[in-house]
Order: structure tokens, then sequence, then C-alpha cells
């Protein structure tokens, strides 16, 4: 009597599959992961440049800001948060926005848009997504 056990290929491919396929399972929820995580991100830093924008062309009071931002946020999470500050800076010192520079010119007027939102990643974590801009509007 041979034995045959080296010749014999039968389920060999259901082997390699069942060792190939949860590296290949891992790497999939990975890339779907993260794929989620950029999209996510992608959309909050697209609402904050609208917000940028319109603060360059239209408006400087940070009710408005604050409200294009919102707006031009697609899937808006509930509790997402939307900031703008202004402030005035001459020389790189911080100034009160009504009066002069020491230099007699006028101070320069700084609008930050920040928005941040919880995003929880399929494994349980839960992290805070940040996306912030900068902007003179004066």
């Amino acid at each position: 009597m041979k034995i045959r056990f080296f010749r014999n290929q039968s389920g060999s491919a259901a082997v390699e599959f069942g060792l190939v396929a949860p590296i290949l399972v891992t790497v999939l929820v990975g890339i779907g992961t993260y794929g989620l995580e950029i999209i996510t991100y992608s959309k909050m830093r697209e609402a904050v440049s609208a917000g940028a924008q319109y603060a360059l062309t239209t408006s400087d009071t940070t009710s408005d800001i604050s409200s294009v931002v919102s707006a031009a946020w697609d899937d808006k999470p509930a509790g997402a948060t939307v900031s703008v500050t202004q402030q005035c800076v001459c020389a790189g010192v911080t100034n009160d926005c009504s009066t002069a520079c020491a230099d007699g010119d006028y101070p320069q007027k700084m609008t930050t848009i920040t928005a941040s939102q919880s995003y929880s990643e399929l494994g349980g974590n839960t992290k805070t997504l940040t996306a912030t801009q900068q902007v003179r509007t004066r």
C-alpha cells in the first residue's frame, strides 16, 4: 500500500483560501474604516473652506460665517460644533480692532473657523476630528 498523501491535491484551494481569507478581510475592513473617516473629514474640511471663502468675500460677522459652515457641511452630525473667532493683530500682537496700530496702520483682522466632531471607528474607538482655517479678512 502506497501513501499518496503528497500527490493528492484535492481541497488545497480551500486550505489556501482559509489561510488568506482572514488577512484579506482585515485589509478590507481597514480600508473601509479609514476610507469613511477620510470622507467624513473631507466633508467637514469643505464646509470650513466654504465659511472661509464667505468670510473673505461677503460678511465678517461670526454668526453669519458659522451659519454658512453649518449649511455647507453635508451630513453634519448632531454633536458637531462650529466656532468662529475674530481678533485684530498689530505686528503679531493682539490689538483692539477700533484703534490704529502703534505705527499708524490699521490692524489686521484675523478670522479663525474651527469645526469638530466625534467619529466612531468600527472597533468602537472614538476620536475627535477637527478642521481649522484662518483667514485675514481686513
